[in-house]
């Protein structure tokens, strides 16, 4: 029988959803069963930038083993690759012959001119497999906890500020501050009541001079990187981090407006579904959208 293989790459959260995502979804198409490996790391940097989050992503997922036999899988996997066909990176409409046995190998990251190019049609199957993939504890605290009215994340820790009179090119430069503190207050404009705002952040709240001193406004703290995408994707309005995959992935598996920074925006990440064009794009743009009730 064939067997799809997916290897976590070395890096954050949201990069290492994209292989790991494309191979769940060639694998339930298909009907093949799904081997992952790679995903105990140990990431230094973090701790060299003495950033909040240290990328930790232990006991995410279901599909994780100790690290015995993690080292058995990958093993395995080394031997099955050596006896089969292996096909990289597969497209994921391909008709698999199952009269052939093949390994379907996924590790690379899209590009950012598209992330979603290939999720996005299959972005249903997309939420309900990782819905079974996420392990129960997290899938608890997502469901135990309120859900924010405006959800924000604002990317930190490797991205640079941006020195004074220098341009916002997007890529690694953290979005100005000043961007989301307009936002927040453009956005509470449009309702008639002052909205709670939940700040998901990898910053410490002493790097920040502004947001913090709006009213209601909240730094989420204590949950781990994957429940904090979640639990942002279940926000009635996401405002995101330019170049941060972590915002683009709460908002891929989100249903609620997603504001993005008018200049940065190379492509669609969720196409029109069966609920209509979701809104995702500036806020000029975005007005007719951001109007919210409690009820």
């Amino acid at each position: 029988m064939s067997q799809v293989v997916c290897k976590i790459p070395k890096a954050g959260l949201g990069n290492q959803l994209f292989p790991l995502m494309h191979a769940a979804v060639f694998a339930k198409i298909n009907n093949l069963p799904l081997i992952v490996i790679g995903y105990h790391q140990f990431k230094i940097g973090p701790y060299l930038r003495r950033e909040k989050s240290k990328r930790k992503y232990k006991g995410f997922f279901k599909f994780e083993k100790n690290i015995i036999f993690a080292f058995y899988d990958e093993l395995k996997v080394k031997n099955i690759m050596k006896n089969r066909e292996v096909v990289y990176e597969p497209p994921l409409n391909l008709s698999v012959n199952q009269n052939i046995t093949q390994v379907f190998f996924f590790e690379k990251m899209p590009t950012y001119h598209d992330y979603f190019i290939h999720l996005k049609p299959h972005r249903s199957l997309v939420i309900k497999l990782l819905g079974e993939l996420i392990s129960e504890k997290n899938a608890k605290k997502i469901k135990d906890i309120a859900h924010p009215e405006i959800g924000v994340h604002i990317r930190m820790g490797d991205f640079r500020k941006l020195n004074v009179g220098e341009e916002f090119k997007g890529g690694h430069f953290r979005t100005p501050e000043s961007y989301f503190v307009n936002i927040i207050n453009g956005i509470r404009s449009l309702n008639d009541f002052e909205m709670n705002v939940d700040v998901f952040t990898d910053g410490y709240r002493n790097e920040f001079e502004s947001i913090f001193n709006l009213k209601n406004i909240k730094m989420v703290e204590g949950n781990n990187d994957l429940v904090d995408m979640l639990l942002l994707s279940k926000s009635k309005i996401i405002v995101i981090s330019t170049g941060s995959t972590f915002s683009y992935w709460a908002g891929f598996l989100s249903n609620a407006p997603m504001i993005m920074h008018p200049d940065h925006i190379h492509a669609r990440i969720r196409d029109v579904d069966e609920l209509g064009l979701l809104f995702e794009g500036g806020f000029e743009q975005a007005m007719n959208w951001l109007k919210i009730n409690r009820v």
